[in-house]
């Protein structure tokens, strides 16, 4: 476990200098290094972009009453739904993409789609918001084909298990 830790240190003190790292909270550094735990709506509307749609949009409206309604843990599930990520990262500046929100023409109060790789959310129309919340709460707990997270996790573990010399 030792050993461990020294690499962990070492490998930090090459991206953040040592004295700087002592200056620093356990929660300040796991913000800088995973991301934002809570989910922000103002912030993740300052960096949406819609296609085929505006912000009045009734779709827009409802989507945003809908995501101002949801738990923490629905945001984080819907997060992974959108971007296959449970956090937004903690500087926007390394942000690679821009949440894209946009209306597809498919059956009525059918389930919203998303495309991890691009941030977006593809959005069917709805007979009203409660329709709505009901398939996008669907969607979030039900599909999550991609997840980055757990992805990572599970290389991690499945790496660190193999023998080094079969490589």
């Amino acid at each position: 476990m030792d050993t461990a830790v020294a690499c962990i240190r070492e490998g930090m003190a090459r991206i953040i200098p040592v004295p700087l790292l002592s200056l620093m909270t356990s929660s300040h550094l796991e913000q800088l290094v995973c991301g934002e735990p809570h989910i922000s709506l103002s912030l993740l509307k300052q960096i949406v972009r819609y296609r085929d749609l505006d912000e009045n949009h009734i779709l827009v409206r409802w989507m945003w009453e809908v995501l101002d309604s949801f738990s923490h843990n629905e945001r984080v599930l819907f997060m992974r739904f959108v971007s296959g990520r449970s956090r937004l990262p903690a500087n926007l500046a390394d942000l690679s993409q821009r949440f894209q929100v946009m209306k597809v023409d498919r059956c009525i109060d059918g389930l919203p789609t998303a495309q991890t790789c691009f941030f977006q959310l593809r959005l069917p129309n709805y007979s009203s918001k409660e329709v709505m919340a009901e398939k996008l709460r669907y969607a979030i707990n039900n599909c999550k084909s991609i997840d980055m997270d757990n992805y990572m996790l599970a290389r991690n573990n499945e790496f660190a298990s193999t023998d080094d010399e079969t490589y």
